[in-house]
């Protein structure tokens, strides 16, 4: 930025300097070398062009009117004289602001046309990257719900016959003890493939009047309580002033989000680690903001956070933040994580209001 910045500043610089050493050759022309004077009025018209180039408009007419400024005093005979006719002269100026305003007027045009060409550049890349994730997390949807269904079937007759043995020694017996570890394994292997096929097979909204707040707290006590198995980090919950909001949606599901980045925030914040939930409701969308106080996402985890089965925790299966995105993007809201300011985590949902037939906002005050 710096570099881009300096050079166009020395460019600036070399116009200028331009300008004036054609200036000085024109002052110190002879009068009667008419050739001279032709070509050096002439030379003003490089100096403008190149300034339209470098500043548009703008810096085509300050070009111009700074020629105009050095040419008028020899023009007219305060300093040196050009033989030329005043018409010529006149006419001539009158040039140079033209060819300053129709230069620079291009090259704005121009830059617009750029700039806007990147614009829909940028988006496109973006709408591409929408299409490759869609086209990925199918494709996974699709491989996860097979393999769920063909391992679940194995696991529940694994899970019952280590039951029925269990029942053959004693609760004190080691064998009993190790039957305990493999019906618990089994059981938390039957939660993943649930999560998977949850994933896979999405369930349509059970659309209702939804507050995003009420579920904010009762969230926030299950995890502060250590019922949903969250290491022990303290919620701080903020809410801005004005409305309550009422959201048209699944209430089953948005708690699901809910409950998958708050519990993520409150394992990287870790034991003693703070957790701020804000809400807001503004221009009709509500607005939660999670920020941790752990170590925040790495460049990969950022980039990858929706990418179904990614993740950087020994446990984890990779599959809260893609399935709270794929819940979210179907209220017609958006997700976004990255990391503060301050440093840590920080998740930010975005999800519209419901609105009347009149097109005012559904909220409680």
């Amino acid at each position: 930025m710096m570099a881009a910045k300096h050079k166009r500043d020395l460019a600036l610089a070399a116009i200028y300097v331009a300008i004036g050493t054609i200036s000085v050759l024109h002052y110190v022309a002879p009068v009667h070398a008419h050739h001279l004077h032709d070509i050096y009025r002439r030379l003003y018209y490089l100096p403008i062009i190149l300034a339209a180039f470098h500043g548009g408009l703008r810096g085509g007419l300050i070009a111009a009117a700074v020629v105009c400024a050095a040419y008028a005093p020899h023009a007219f005979g305060q300093i040196s004289h050009d033989p030329a006719s005043d018409m010529q002269k006149i006419l001539e100026m009158v040039l140079y602001f033209a060819v300053g305003t129709t230069t620079g007027a291009i090259v704005s045009r121009l830059k617009k046309t750029q700039g806007n060409l990147q614009e829909s550049l940028g988006q496109l890349r973006s709408t591409e990257d929408q299409l490759l994730q869609s086209a990925r997390l199918a494709a996974v949807g699709r491989l996860s719900a097979g393999l769920a269904h063909e391992i679940r079937n194995p696991l529940a007759s694994i899970k019952g016959s280590a039951e029925i043995l269990a029942d053959d020694f004693p609760a004190e017996h080691p064998k009993h003890r190790l039957l305990e570890v493999l019906i618990a394994e089994t059981a938390r292997l039957n939660q993943v493939l649930t999560r998977f096929l949850s994933f896979a097979r999405p369930q349509p909204l059970a659309r209702g009047m939804v507050d995003l707040r009420e579920e904010i707290d009762a969230v926030v006590s299950l995890l502060a309580s250590g019922q949903a198995g969250s290491r022990p980090a303290r919620f701080i919950v903020e809410r801005a002033s004005g409305a309550q909001p009422l959201l048209q949606g699944d209430r089953e599901q948005l708690r699901q989000v809910l409950l998958n980045v708050l519990l993520n925030a409150s394992q990287a914040a870790g034991e003693g680690g703070v957790v701020h939930v804000s809400s807001e409701v503004r221009d009709g969308i509500c607005r939660v903001s999670v920020h941790d106080s752990g170590a925040g996402f790495t460049a990969e985890a950022i980039a990858n956070a929706f990418t179904p089965f990614f993740t950087t925790r020994v446990q984890g299966t990779g599959l809260g933040l893609a399935i709270s995105h794929r819940i979210v993007e179907s209220h017609g809201g958006t997700i976004r994580v990255g990391n503060g300011r301050e440093g840590g985590g920080l998740v930010e949902l975005e999800i519209p209001l419901e609105r009347d037939p009149h097109g005012e906002d559904l909220a409680h005050r």
